[in-house]
């Protein structure tokens, strides 16, 4: 059958029979719609989607508080204790794979901002900040993605290295990731073609209760991306190139934290010079947050969530007074090529986990139902879930005020919103002058530009000077450094 040849329901049946009740309008429809609908029917999959709803219902049983261990502190990192002659050492080891070409930065962008009352893809919306070309999170991060390359060279008049960026999109935002990281790649100095690679994770089609699908009009099925685990699926196809362009590493994140310190050096070094083939940052965990806690279970690494550990274990303390099982996830790991390989084979299948959700659809009548509690499942895999195939698994925890700030909800909610993102990034920037020994007196928030420092390096001339308001606003010797 041609592309342009729209089919007739009993053509669409002959190979997909799980079809049947998402055709119910199909003679209603548009020729257009018609189209659409048998794209998205061909993209979804649905007899292992069956298959998979019945599989995630057997959920892995809950861990016992024996089988429960922290990370020992053999392999347990925390950033702030570490001397600095060990942090410069680690920082040139990954800026040692960073100038050899060695290292992938993937971003995990498959998400919209509609929780922020976008159709965007989250990763394009505009700050408001102005700290990076495109003034998005995407933009912010291939700007230190460009100040690293700048700073390999500049070691040992060694060539920059390149980092290789690989965007991970879903079917909703591929197009228009792809149109804002190329006009990033194009002011940067990026080859597209060459350094960056974007990918599409799957979509799975939601379900009601009984595991039925759902149309979410009478023209297209109710799918979502399947979870941050989808990455491994969806970059395979990706793997032999990326080795074959000398890739050793991968720094995978998520594209929602504004403070995410792309490829970050130290990170990556800690992990090399350690022979991890996973590590994972971690931040130390807040009373009731319900973020997972990196763990053992059985022995093996994993990420647990609140509810499984339970409120004994969750606020348990070591003798000095923090949590046992404190080292929170915040979706930022280290992954050699190697165990990529292993974990990215076809026969590597991640479990699919139930979220219940509202979800709109359409019923027999045509329809649209807005329900007011949750009516049906999503599946979702973790991109955590192989952490128990690791084989030397280590923990670099950082500082939460210094790298983790996600935009993830409406401002109206007023917490991970804009405005803590806006005012997180501005705090990091004062706090890296004033470590520089400049005086920062301004009233209003102040920005570095992204291109300035990766790290609180390259402030030297503002070693004793003003940061006020007015400076940043008029003094040509201060301005070069900030937004304004």
């Amino acid at each position: 059958m041609s592309p342009s040849t729209i089919p007739t329901k009993e053509q669409i049946l002959s190979t997909n029979k799980e079809a049947e009740p998402l055709l119910s309008f199909f003679d209603d429809l548009s020729d257009e719609e018609k189209m659409k609908l048998w794209k998205q029917l061909s993209t979804l999959n649905l007899s292992d989607a069956r298959q998979w709803f019945i599989d995630s219902e057997e959920q892995r049983a809950p861990a016992s508080a024996e089988d429960l261990k922290p990370i020992p502190h053999s392999h347990h990192f925390n950033q702030s204790e570490m001397h600095q002659a060990v942090l410069d050492e680690l920082w040139n080891k990954g800026m040692d794979a960073i100038a050899r070409g060695e290292v992938c930065a993937i971003v995990l962008a498959g998400g919209q901002a509609t929780r922020l009352g976008s159709s965007q893809p989250k990763g394009t919306i505009p700050l408001g900040i102005n700290a990076a070309y495109g003034d998005s999170l995407l933009g912010i991060q291939a700007a230190k993605i460009a100040l690293l390359q700048a700073l390999a060279g500049e070691r040992d008049h060694q060539d920059p290295g390149k980092i290789h960026w690989a965007v991970m999109t879903s079917p909703g935002t591929e197009e228009a990731t792809r149109e804002h990281v190329q006009k990033l790649a194009h002011h940067h100095g990026f080859d597209f073609n060459e350094q960056i690679t974007i990918f599409s994770q799957d979509e799975i089609a939601a379900y009601d209760e009984n595991g039925d699908f759902l149309l979410g009009s009478k023209s297209s099925v109710v799918a979502a991306p399947n979870g941050n685990g989808g990455l491994y699926s969806a970059i395979s196809a990706h793997l032999p190139r990326l080795r074959a362009k000398g890739i050793k590493y991968f720094h995978v994140y998520c594209v929602d934290n504004i403070l995410c310190k792309v490829a970050d050096p130290h990170f990556i070094g800690f992990a090399i010079a350690n022979e991890a083939d996973v590590a994972t940052k971690c931040v130390p965990k807040q009373k009731g947050e319900l973020v997972g806690s990196v763990c053992l279970d059985k022995g093996k690494p994993r990420v647990v969530e609140y509810s499984e550990l339970g409120e004994k274990l969750a606020q348990q303390k070591t003798s000095d007074g923090k949590f046992l099982f404190g080292a929170g996830s915040i979706a930022n790991h280290f992954f050699t090529m190697d165990f990529m390989d292993r974990v990215c084979s076809p026969s590597s299948r991640l479990p699919y986990h139930r979220a219940h959700k509202k979800i709109s659809y359409v019923d027999k009548n045509g329809e649209i139902v807005k329900p007011e509690k949750p009516n049906g499942i999503k599946l979702e895999q973790f991109i955590f879930d192989v952490f128990e195939l690791s084989e030397r698994f280590f923990i670099w925890e950082v500082a939460r005020n210094e790298e983790f700030s996600p935009l993830k909800n409406h401002q109206s909610v007023g917490t991970d919103c804009l405005s803590t993102c806006q005012r997180d990034l501005s705090n990091v920037n004062k706090m890296w002058l004033e470590r520089a020994g400049a005086n920062v007196t301004a009233s209003k928030q102040v920005y570095l530009l992204s291109l300035v420092s990766f790290n609180g390096e390259n402030l030297q001339e503002l070693r004793h000077r003003e940061i006020s308001d007015e400076a940043i606003e008029s003094d040509h010797t201060i301005n070069k450094f900030f937004v304004h």
